[in-house]
């Protein structure tokens, strides 16, 4: 272990034993302050005391008498009752419980005890109201100093928990911000791989068709501009998709999975057992964003899964919407489920709404495949 270890362990052992020795003396002091002020004759009660153990212990002799207040007498009983003290916030901050009460009765005995000894043997004088009451706020001292001392551990786990959150949500942040910016160069690809290159050709044929008046082109000309149209509302759907702006997110799940089943030819299922209150509900954002998780999934399914069938279903509690989306495809390997970006984004886009998705593959229920399932808690939601 290197010297600064060793240092910052003992460091804060040190201070806290310097704070219960000065609440030692403190206690002490109060004790003094309080026991003169309840107006108790010490010296009666020191030689009662003396005169029971003395008995107790079959001991015979005289016993010294309390020659009065001395500075020595003074001095004396200050440090039993600072030692005592200290014992016992020693107890009160390291046990807990009955423990700690048994621990300090067995203080108030031992230093009674010891107190009666002196009495017996010194003629120093011996104050036992005040050794009791420094022993009581003693253990007291010690008792807060542990309250405190958690509370502050408690502080500093929660600050340290709340930065480390803070780091988490600014790296998924610039984590979307990343995939957006991929998801935008995408799109200008598609803009560009697609539509473009239509238009261009769409215009060669217009060129050629106002030179030449070729009838023939006509139907080209028409079939161009229809098969840019789709390619623009496909890229409209994939931005803002107006089924879900308008018919809600049931209706735009249904829409994304037939789209799906154009592009990839499998069979489709879809059961929406979900409330429509529920649904409705869900505020815009969460709508787009549980949206996005179903659209990438069935995008996924397209293009990896091979599957003749896949399926949507929307159920819903109290607690929470759930969104299963099953394929029979190949499945996806494990060590992708735990290393994919994709997946990752995914996980990243559902921790915005508070959301939780996982994959399942091979479905537990059909034994193949994969199971995709979003769950969307419902406790802002009212039903």
């Amino acid at each position: 272990m290197s010297t600064n270890t060793r240092e910052n362990t003992a460091n804060p052992k040190t201070k806290r034993m310097l704070k219960m020795a000065a609440a030692a003396v403190a206690s002490a002091l109060l004790a003094r302050l309080f026991s003169g002020g309840l107006l108790v004759n010490e010296s009666k009660l020191a030689l009662e005391l003396a005169t029971a153990l003395q008995y107790a212990l079959s001991f015979s002799g005289g016993i010294t008498e309390h020659p009065g207040v001395s500075v020595a007498s003074e001095a004396c009983m200050f440090l039993l009752s600072a030692s005592a003290a200290f014992g016992a916030g020693t107890a009160g901050y390291a046990l807990k419980g009955a423990v700690r009460v048994i621990v300090l009765f067995q203080i108030c005995l031992l230093s009674i005890v010891l107190a009666g000894l002196i009495c017996m043997f010194s003629p120093l004088g011996v104050k036992p109201a005040m050794l009791v009451l420094s022993i009581i706020l003693g253990s007291m001292s010690g008792w807060i100093l542990k309250m405190f001392e958690e509370r502050r551990r408690r502080t500093e786990a929660q600050f340290i928990e709340l930065k480390l959150r803070e780091k988490e949500l600014l790296d998924s942040r610039m984590t979307l911000v990343k995939q957006d910016e991929t998801e935008r160069r995408l799109l200008a690809a598609d803009l560009h791989d697609q539509v473009l290159n239509d238009l261009k050709a769409l215009k060669t044929k217009v060129d050629k068709f106002a030179k030449t008046g070729d009838n023939a082109l006509t139907a080209e000309i028409f079939a161009g501009v229809d098969s840019s149209m789709v390619e623009i509302r496909n890229i409209m759907d994939a931005l803002s998709p107006v089924v879900l702006e308008h018919f809600g997110l049931a209706s735009a799940a249904e829409e994304c999975l037939e789209r799906g089943a154009e592009r990839a030819g499998y069979q489709i299922d879809f059961d929406n057992k979900a409330d429509s209150k529920v649904l409705k509900g869900l505020s815009q954002v969460e709508q787009q964003l549980i949206y996005r998780l179903i659209q990438e999934s069935i995008t996924n399914t397209c293009k990896h899964a091979n599957a003749k069938r896949v399926s949507i279903s929307l159920t819903n509690d109290d607690s929470q919407l759930v969104i299963r989306v099953r394929d029979d495809g190949k499945g996806i390997a494990s060590e992708k489920l735990a290393d994919s970006r994709g997946l990752r984004y995914m996980r990243l886009r559902a921790g915005l709404v508070g959301a939780a998705v996982s994959w399942l593959s091979p479905d537990p229920e059909s034994g193949h495949g994969t199971l995709v399932e979003i769950r969307q808690p419902l406790a802002q939601v009212k039903a």
